[in-house]
């Protein structure tokens, strides 16, 4: 296939008025100049903004005029296809000559589509152009290039069992895997290019098929946001003043400040402010930037900023937890990313303060944070794609750190449960290959907290993934007990009287207990004072009651379950208390097998 894409390396690079490509674009043009792929499927940050720079200057268009204008600038015939509006043309000059062809072809087949229209049903037009891209065998000097550009191919072949599909669905998924290895095509400057979102959208045997390309369009890096905030389009949507007049950060630090955005959501974020007379402040992108991310990930994500001056010494207890913890933070802080862990797995029993230490290590680190919760679908298509924009942003967002609650549900396993057509396995699947990616260590790193590890997929427990395991304990002892209700009732501006400390050493220092265990119990208590108009003078008398009438509603069994749970995760004996320590690491296992087959009867 000759070379019509501009690279690097082509003459077209020699017009000093275009940008060089790079990233995706790039990619693309080298496969497509291989000549040994006639059908490409782009996929990802498809809905964004693009450059495209000419002699008149450099402006920001959709995917379609980029790909017209920038890589596709020199084709004899540019066609488009979606299935609300037909065949439509790069020009009138490429429509005009094709319908010139069209009427040959009318009078040939003894067919009316010249007058009557082109058929607007894919089934219907995919032979004649067909006979279309033959033409071009015919008269290669009349026709130098032909490019067909499909919007939302999966309404034409979408992700389903052979047995959903419609027999229209079938025709075309057989179309273009015709074309794909259609030698004849190949040899010809001929190509089709399919975009979508998610590729996953799309039947899996055009996916899986040797003959078809598929290319990512991930969200833009900092270079591609730096170049589209010094464009200038921001300083004239404010009347041509300069950036300082409206803005309290430069465009080299905006780019920094808006990672994981794409540039169509930046654009948005900046007209609501400058259009607003609102000034473009460190609270308006922080919001700005939590509020659209969240809105691409279609609220199935918590993206947190750190916060200033929280750190580890928040948390109280869990001392081998917070060393190791420490450890990589320094790491993180000093650019150590070689020697960095992909993920970390904190298991423990609920209640234990997982979320919250994470919370504190991520200040400490001074990284953003993105929570990932449950987010399949019922829908067909909707948990991948949902699961492509996360992990888009993941990688764009860099460096962060990723939370994964409850990360034995949302993982999965890789043999789903059999019932969801394989989407379970997919999912399992992308998280797997996104996650022991080694070229993104020190960009990402994943935190996969869990009451019950036994039921994370041993894949995701092997080294590279999360072979780092750091378990969360209760209270260990008196010394944890007071600290614990010493931390939690400043958090709740309660003052501890030294009676008060006694008798929690004396009458509750043998108790497993949690954070959230001592949260209930003194909030009791202070409702007591509140109720007695003392507000927050909490007295010994209010403690005692609070103690006396608390239950765990808790299942002990259940939690005994989740506690050796996580010492039979443990990765080092460091992390573990001293009880289990030298424990024989086969009675734990029978121990663990007896209630979980108690726990399973209930």
């Amino acid at each position: 296939m000759p070379s019509e894409i501009a690279t690097t390396a082509s003459p077209l690079s020699e017009d000093k008025s275009r940008l060089p490509l790079r990233g995706w674009s790039l990619e693309l043009a080298r496969r497509w100049n291989g000549g040994t792929y006639s059908l490409f499927v782009l996929h990802g940050n498809i809905f964004d903004l693009f450059p495209v720079q000419d002699r008149a200057g450099l402006s920001f268009a959709p995917l379609k005029t980029f790909l017209s204008r920038r890589l596709f600038a020199e084709r004899e015939c540019l066609l488009f296809f979606d299935i609300a509006d037909g065949l439509t043309f790069g020009s009138a000059e490429m429509q005009r000559r094709f319908f010139e062809w069209l009427e040959i072809f009318d009078q040939v087949e003894n067919t009316s589509y010249r007058q009557g229209g082109l058929p607007r049903d894919f089934v219907l037009l995919a032979p004649l152009l067909r006979r279309f891209f033959l033409k071009v065998a015919d008269d290669p000097r009349q026709w130098k290039g032909v490019t067909l550009i499909v919007d939302f191919p999966e309404k034409l072949i979408p992700a389903s069992a052979d047995g959903g599909a419609s027999v229209d669905e079938r025709m075309n998924l057989v179309t273009f895997l015709k074309w794909a290895a259609a030698p004849e095509l190949a040899r010809l400057d001929v190509g089709i290019i399919l975009i979508t979102e998610s590729a996953a959208k799309l039947h899996a045997d055009l996916l899986q098929n040797p003959h078809v390309a598929q290319v990512r369009i991930d969200l833009p890096d900092a270079e591609d946001r730096l170049r589209f905030l010094q464009s200038g389009w921001a300083e004239s949507m404010a009347g041509g003043r300069a950036m300082p007049e409206w803005s309290d950060f430069t465009a080299a630090e905006l780019a920094t400040r808006t990672a994981g955005l794409n540039l169509l959501r930046i654009q948005h974020f900046m007209a609501e402010a400058i259009r607003n007379g609102a000034r473009v402040t460190a609270d308006h992108v922080a919001t700005s930037k939590k509020r659209l991310i969240e809105e691409f990930c279609q609220g199935l994500v918590r993206f947190k900023d750190p916060r200033p001056g929280v750190n580890l010494d928040r948390v109280a207890t869990h001392t081998a937890a917070k060393a190791k913890l420490r450890e990589l933070a320094w790491l993180i802080q000093n650019q150590k990313t070689d020697v960095l862990e992909r993920g970390v797995l904190v298991p423990g029993r609920v209640g234990v303060g997982k979320s919250f230490l994470i919370d504190c290590f991520a200040s400490e680190c001074a990284l953003p944070v993105m929570e990932i919760g449950e987010f399949r679908s019922k829908w067909v298509g909707d948990t991948e794609r949902q699961q492509m924009r996360i992990l888009l942003t993941v990688r764009a967002l860099g460096p962060v750190i990723v939370v994964v609650d409850e990360a034995d549900a949302v993982f999965g396993n890789r043999d789903g449960d059999g019932g969801d057509s394989g989407v379970s396995g997919r999912v399992f699947a992308a998280f797997a290959a996104h996650i022991g990616d080694s070229t993104l260590r020190g960009r990402e790193l994943w935190v996969a907290m869990t009451s019950r590890p036994d039921l994370l997929a041993i894949d995701m427990k092997r080294q590279g993934r999360f072979g780092l395991c750091v378990p969360l304990f209760p209270a260990q002892g008196p010394d944890d007990v007071v600290e614990l209700f010493t931390v939690v009732a400043r958090v709740k501006k309660i003052a501890l009287a030294e009676a008060v400390v006694a008798f929690v050493r004396e009458q509750l220092g043998s108790r497993p207990l949690t954070g959230s265990d001592i949260e209930a119990i003194l909030i009791r208590a202070k409702e007591r004072a509140v109720l007695a108009k003392r507000d927050n003078d909490v007295q010994l008398a209010d403690l005692e009651e609070a103690v006396r009438s608390f239950i765990d509603p808790l299942d002990p069994d259940l939690l005994a379950l989740q506690e050796l749970a996580a010492v039979l995760a443990c990765s080092d004996r460091r992390y573990l208390p001293e009880q289990y320590r030298e424990v024989d690491r086969a009675a734990m296992l029978e121990e663990f097998a007896r209630l979980k087959q108690r726990a399973g009867r209930h």
